[in-house]
Parts: C-alpha cells; structure tokens; sequence
C-alpha cells in the first residue's frame, strides 16, 4: 500500500465498498428471487391445485346426485347432466395431473382418475343393464358406487391437506427466508458502512499526516529553522513534495549560513573604521584640544554629528555582531544578582531627554520592594533601552509611556509559560498607533522592520535574552490605541 498512488488508494477503497455494495445487491436479488418463486408456487400450484381439488370434489357429488336420479326416475335428462358434468371433471383430472409436481399428489391424481372411471363405467353398465330390462342387483350396484364416489372424494380431500400442508410449509420458508434475509442484509449493510468508514479514515489519515508534517516542517521554515528533514515514505506524490521539501531546507540553510557569514564579515569590517572615526571625533572635541581650537560653531556641531552617528552605527554594527554569535551559541552572559529597579532607572535616565523633547510623558510605577533577580545587567539594559526606545519612537507628541515592575506568582502571571518560583513581570506601555493585528507573528522575526529606521534586529535580539534568562515576553496591542510589551524574569 505505501507505494500506490492516492488515485490508486481512493480507487481501491472505493472498489471494496463496491464490492460489498455489490455483495449486498446480489444477495438480496437473490433472495427476492427465491421469494417470488415460492409465492408463485403458492399462488399457480398449491392454490390451484386446492381450487379444483374441490371443485372436482363438488362435481363428483353433482354428479353422483344425477344418476341416483336417473336410476330412480329412469329420465334420460338426468342421464344427459351426468354426462356433461363428466366431460368438466374429466378436463379437471387432466388440469390436476398437469399441475402436480409431486410422487404423492400424482399417486393421489392417479387414485381418483382410477376410482372414478370406475365409478363412471358402473353407472354405464348399469344403464344398459336398465335399457336391456335385464334383471341385476340394485343394491349391490349401489353399494360399488357409492364406495366408488366416496374413495373418489376422500383421494381429492388428501389432495386438497396436502396441497394446504405444503402452502403452509412454503409460507413459513418464505418467513424463514426474508428473516435470514434481513439479517444477512443488515449484516452486509453495516459493513459496507463500517468498511467505508475505515477506508475512508485509513485513506484520510495516510494523506493527512504526510501533509501535516509537511505543514510542521513550513512553520519551521517560516521560524528560520532550516534543519528539519522530513523523511515521508508514502504516498509518492507527497514523497516526492517532501523529497523537494527538503532540497529547499538544505538550500536554504546554505544560504542562510552565507548570510550570516556575510553579515559578521561585513560587521566586522566595519566595526575598526568606526571606531577608528568615532576616536577621531572624540579626540577632535573641545575637551580634548580645548575650545579655541575648535574655534567655528559650524565645526563644533559637525563633530557632534559625527559622534551620533558613529554611536547609532556602533550599535547597529554590536547587534549584527550580537545576532551572529546567539545563533552561533557563543554569547556569554555574565549572571549576577542584580535589581530591576536601578536597571529600568537607568534606562529611563537614557530615553527623558529625548521624551521631553518630543513632549511625551513618562510615568514609572515600579515597586520598590521587588526582589533581586539573576540576570546579565548589560544584557538586561538593552533589553529595557529597546522597548522604551520603540515606545518612544511609535508614541506620537503628547502621548505618554509608562514602564511598570511587580512582583507575580504564577497564578497571577501574564506570561502562563512561568511555573513554579514567582517572577518580576516588567511592562512598557505606550500610546502610540499600535501594530496591527496580521504583523503580530512577525515582530519578533529577524530583520524584519515595520518603520524605515533601525536593523530590524532589536525585539529579536531582546526576546532571545528574556528566554536565555528562563523568562518569555509577549504583547498585547490594539491599532489606533496603543501597545504594551511585557517580559518576565525569574526572582533569585
């Protein structure tokens, strides 16, 4: 089975339901058939045969009540009616012998066609015997015929029990019959339901769960894991898929590792003229050459540009740099017992001048009492400097964040993946235009930007350090309202 074809598996499924459908239909028609025969028996035969029986039965009485007449009265008349009633119960005797289909009805038709001629060339001799004048014994004549009549009409009532012995005998076959039938057919019937549904499931499953695998397999792709190989052995079209499946994870991955390879070179090269620039710079402010070398407004404010910008490619530079050692799993973190209280003081610190400057409020609700936890303080501030620096950028003039820290359990706990020991839930909560609702899986993919700014690197690189610390972070937004970000970390 696991080399044919899914034509082939729907086609024979299909052939053994109608197989057993067929089965069913023969069976019955069969049946039906046996059922009409015996009915048609009943009715042609056993019926028919009852009919004359008894309508020989009461012309042989006519019959004999003519001629007792005739011998009284001497009427030819009487005589006459007794010879045509002859000419109907020799054409029933005849119908009888056709009709019987059995020794001993025909021994019984043999019988009465015996004792009534017998009867009949009695009534003839004596009738000769009355035209010569002859003189005979009347009683004994009779007696003859009388006995004659009687074995004649006790033969046609054997007949007649017979005939109705076997009518009842058939009747009760046919019961027998369309009993069995029913049973068979019922029998056959929830089979063919039974074996439908089996095939029909055994066919769904064996399609199916190739195609769910390979379902796994794109999600997988879709999160940037490239080495997953699926191994399906049937049937041979999703082998095949599968086969191609795999070819594109192999070429994918190559060319993901070019990337990665071409992205840590170039981050690399890039990172000692920077800093080569950024130390220029630093060297050339009025700090260090004193103020009337830097004699020009215009110079001063240059150098400040090129500081800035410098750092912003520093940054980006460190978290390329960054990106390429987690997904080498070579990054360090350097755990201590830290509070998130100073941490988010810190990163605050960082981001007033620029709130104040775009009039954004900003409202810290941390509690004081939180516990130390075990994180890597550096790792920790980007994570904060992150999402308050998305905060900011995507909170229009006006509006407010607000960053908040508590202490929860894990009843209590946004993120339900935290079990056991209770964990400092921090949240960043803006009022900007929030992310709408189809970018939500994306946000945290790599290089994957929403606005024309940044790498596109920052919420990767910041989930990627919450889960490395036993944490998890999610975010709960709604377009046109705002959104907020919140992680966990483990208390000490």
């Amino acid at each position: 089975m696991s080399e044919h074809t899914i034509f082939q598996r729907l086609a024979l499924g299909y052939l053994a339901i109608f197989l057993i459908v067929f089965a069913l239909g023969t069976y019955t028609i069969l049946r039906l058939g046996q059922l009409n025969r015996i009915t048609r028996s009943i009715s042609s035969i056993d019926a028919e045969t009852i009919r004359i029986s008894n309508s020989l039965r009461n012309a042989s009485l006519s019959q004999r009540g003519f001629e007792e007449k005739f011998i009284v009265s001497g009427d030819t008349d009487f005589f006459n009616q007794f010879s045509e009633i002859e000419k109907y119960i020799q054409q029933d005797v005849h119908q009888l012998s056709i009709l019987v289909n059995t020794p001993d009805k025909k021994a019984l038709i043999a019988e009465v066609e015996e004792s009534h001629n017998k009867y009949v060339l009695a009534v003839q001799e004596e009738e000769r015997l009355m035209e010569a004048g002859g003189k005979y014994s009347q009683n004994e004549y009779q007696e003859r015929k009388k006995d004659l009549v009687n074995k004649t009409t006790g033969s046609l009532e054997k007949l007649t029990g017979i005939s109705r012995a076997d009518i009842d005998e058939k009747i009760e076959s046919s019961r027998k019959i369309g009993s069995r039938a029913t049973r068979v057919t019922a029998i056959l019937a929830i089979t063919a339901i039974v074996m439908a549904i089996l095939i029909a499931l055994f066919n769904a499953r064996t399609i199916d769960r190739p195609i769910l695998t390979l379902i796994k397999g794109t999600r997988r792709i879709s999160e940037g894991k490239f080495d997953n190989h699926l191994t399906i052995p049937s049937p041979p079209e999703i082998r095949e898929l599968a086969n191609a499946f795999n070819l594109m994870c192999d070429r994918l991955k190559k060319i993901d590792e070019m990337k990665a390879d071409l992205i840590s070179h170039v981050s690399h090269e890039l990172r000692t003229p920077l800093t080569v620039i950024r130390e220029a710079a630093n060297m050339l402010s009025p700090d260090t050459v004193g103020e009337s070398a830097i004699s020009s407004e215009k110079h001063r404010r240059l150098l400040a540009i090129i500081r800035e910008e410098c750092e912003i490619l520093i940054g980006s530079v460190n978290r390329i740099l960054d990106l390429s050692r987690m997904n080498a799993g070579m990054i360090d973190y350097n755990i201590d017992k830290y509070s998130l209280c100073a941490l988010i003081e810190k990163s605050v610190s960082k981001i007033e001048p620029l709130a104040e400057k775009k009039e954004i409020n900003l409202d810290v609700k941390i509690d004081e009492s939180l516990p130390l936890v075990d994180i890597d303080p550096e790792k920790m501030c980007q994570v904060l400097d992150n999402l308050l620096g998305n905060a900011l950028k995507f909170t229009a003039k006006h509006g407010s964040v607000t960053i908040t820290a508590s202490l929860r359990n894990k009843e209590t706990a946004g993120d339900l993946s935290d079990k056991g020991k209770g964990v400092v839930e921090v949240s960043v909560l803006d009022t900007g235009c929030g992310i709408a609702e189809e970018n939500i899986p994306e946000i945290y993919d790599k290089f994957k930007m929403f606005s024309g700014k940044g790498t596109g690197l920052g919420l990767y690189i910041a989930r990627q350090i919450v889960i490395a610390h036993g944490g998890n972070i999610w975010v709960k937004t709604e377009q046109g309202k705002g959104t907020t970000f919140s992680f966990t970390v483990p208390v000490s």
